[in-house]
């Protein structure tokens, strides 16, 4: 007899933890529950991000983890600490690369907080720490070729719990680094440039750092670079010849590259240089000629190189604005910047000298005209 009731009271237990277990397969593992993604990005490969659409592109990933808030529990809710989950998007939703990483929301009113980066797993983002208490950190180094280049991005999301409408999360990625660009004029409509096919060079940047996203810092991120400022990088662009305008609203500057062609590259501060090793500050190398068009429209007068070889120019560049009279200067070189620069040749550049005049007028002699005596 207590043998058949202990036969029948394991039966019982294990009928029960069964029953526990369907409820809560069924109350947590169903799909409508399954944490979900959607993104929307706060500006302007992509290369660079411009809009949430492109950053659908089908094959673009982020990287995520979460931790949950009860106490006590440290450990990532989904993700691990040196690496998020895989997100990927089909083009039109982003999905789980692996569905072996799908994570559940909470179902005891439990709040989680989200931390992403993009793109996933790219070699250039390295020593990434994932942690309850102080967000994100990530290293990363910005290749040397423009066209490795990424357009970093991070995002948080914290104290989430599923929406009532939808089962997904909305992360707000931000840009993490500085997006770079060059135009070019001429001072007057007969001065004429050409420069050669990846014909500008930007020296002395520092290259590394680590980004720090804090639980209590999500409206912004901290940089703190690393090595010296010695890296260099090119500017893609093709050839560009001739028909260049003064940079007035009517006749604008002349882009060099394109818009999918931007520098990706660390914000910081520098002060201009002149390619010295007395001065060290960042400078722009430009493979160029610069001719003059006589009247007749065609015959060049070369001022800088020939018609046959490009001639190099060094021109300091800064990553401060001057000030104004009686105020500091503004840097430019931030995160989430699309930076332009302007050169305008012509301008008192240090390359070409314009012809000024100074004048002399000779003075009046005196000539004695002689007697006239009327009658």
């Amino acid at each position: 007899m207590k043998k058949n009731l202990l036969y029948a009271l394991t039966a019982v237990a294990m009928l029960t933890g069964c029953a526990k277990s369907d409820v809560v397969d069924s109350e947590i593992n169903k799909e409508g529950n399954l944490i979900g993604f959607s993104t929307y990005k706060n500006i302007s490969r992509g290369n660079p991000v411009d809009d949430n659409s492109e950053f659908l592109t089908k094959g673009n990933t982020f990287g995520v983890t979460a931790f949950i808030n009860t106490e006590g529990v440290t450990s990532p809710y989904m993700g691990i600490t040196t690496e998020g989950i895989e997100i990927i998007s089909d083009s039109t939703k982003w999905t789980y690369a692996n569905t072996s990483d799908q994570a559940y929301w909470p179902t005891k009113d439990e709040t989680l907080d989200f931390y992403a980066y993009a793109p996933y797993n790219h070699p250039s983002i390295t020593t990434k720490t994932f942690d309850k208490a102080n967000g994100l950190t990530l290293e990363y180094t910005v290749p040397a070729e423009e066209a490795k280049q990424v357009d970093l991005m991070y995002a948080s999301a914290l104290e989430q719990t599923k929406p009532t409408d939808k089962n997904s999360v909305t992360l707000p990625f931000k840009h993490a680094l500085t997006q770079v660009h060059f135009k070019v004029g001429t001072k007057t409509t007969n001065l004429k440039v050409d420069i050669a096919a990846n014909g500008i060079q930007i020296h002395n940047l520092k290259n590394s750092g680590s980004l720090t996203m804090k639980s209590n810092q999500i409206d912004d991120a901290a940089w703190t670079l690393t090595g010296d400022a010695t890296a260099k990088y090119t500017v893609t662009s093709d050839a560009v010849t001739g028909d260049y305008t003064d940079g007035t609203e009517a006749n604008p500057y002349t882009e060099i590259g394109n818009a999918n062609n931007a520098l990706m590259l660390l914000p910081q501060e520098f002060v201009a240089g002149d390619g010295t090793a007395e001065n060290t500050g960042a400078y722009l190398t430009i493979s160029c000629k610069i001719y003059q068009v006589l009247a007749d429209g065609t015959t060049k007068i070369y001022l800088h190189g020939d018609a046959e070889a490009f001639a190099p120019i060094t021109v300091g560049i800064s990553s401060a604005l001057p000030a104004e009279e009686g105020g500091e200067a503004t840097q430019i070189w931030q995160r989430n910047k699309k930076v332009t620069y302007n050169l305008l040749f012509g301008a008192g550049d240090g390359v070409l000298f314009p012809i000024e005049f100074a004048t002399e007028v000779e003075e009046w002699q005196p000539a004695d005209g002689g007697v006239i005596e009327p009658k």
